[in-house]
């Protein structure tokens, strides 16, 4: 779940900031949410989690079998302190993770991702994504996103999201439906404690 600025102690590291900011702000009981509405992911799936960050998305899944993905070396290394014996991998994904060799994936889970890339590594990414399904797959993604119409503070929190692309929701769905084209997008209003906005598409390979 994408995250907002909230002042934070200066002793802790990048990635304990970052988990003390989104339980300030609700993101696990949004996450949970997440998960049950929208992953309909089952014990036993294989699910990969793209910028799984320090895991946050790992907890709230049944038993799977998980492969993390990230090419911030701290925050993997607090994913790993978290959940040890857990796969979380360093790749980067700007230059479509060559040495990523897995595949047959039931489950993509794109969570506070797309709005941190330009459009041609999106693209890329989408690709990526696409390749590694099986045929009946699912992608989900989540981001932040501008809207209109938008309360005005969400649009403010939103706008201020240390993501640099972020975009219409519109624009996120024309994205994702370049490589899925049956891809169905759901605007959430209510997966933080403050007004907020996040585009979650869901998408099959077929």
């Amino acid at each position: 779940m994408s995250a907002t600025y909230l002042p934070l102690p200066r002793a802790l590291s990048p990635s304990r900031a970052y988990s003390f900011a989104m339980t300030a702000l609700g993101a696990d009981s949004g996450m949970r949410r997440f998960v049950q509405e929208h992953l309909r992911v089952r014990a036993g799936d294989k699910v990969l989690d793209l910028g799984c960050g320090p895991g946050r998305l790992y907890p709230h899944l049944p038993p799977v079998d998980y492969c993390g993905l990230d090419m911030d070396a701290e925050r993997l290394a607090h994913a790993r302190a978290l959940y040890p014996g857990t796969r979380f991998e360093q790749h980067d994904l700007s230059a479509n993770c060559p040495d990523f060799e897995l595949r047959g994936f039931d489950l993509i889970v794109a969570s506070g991702l797309l709005h941190h890339l330009p459009d041609t590594v999106a693209q890329r990414t989408l690709q990526f994504c696409r390749d590694r399904l099986h045929n009946g797959g699912r992608l989900v993604t989540l981001d932040c996103a501008l809207e209109e119409g938008q309360n005005p503070l969400a649009r403010l929190l939103v706008a201020h999201d240390r993501g640099r692309f972020v975009r219409h929701s519109q624009e996120y769905l024309d994205l994702v439906r370049a490589f899925f084209p049956e891809a169905t997008m759901t605007i959430r209003r209510d997966l933080l404690r403050v007004p907020y906005t996040h585009a979650i598409i869901e998408c099959d390979k077929r």
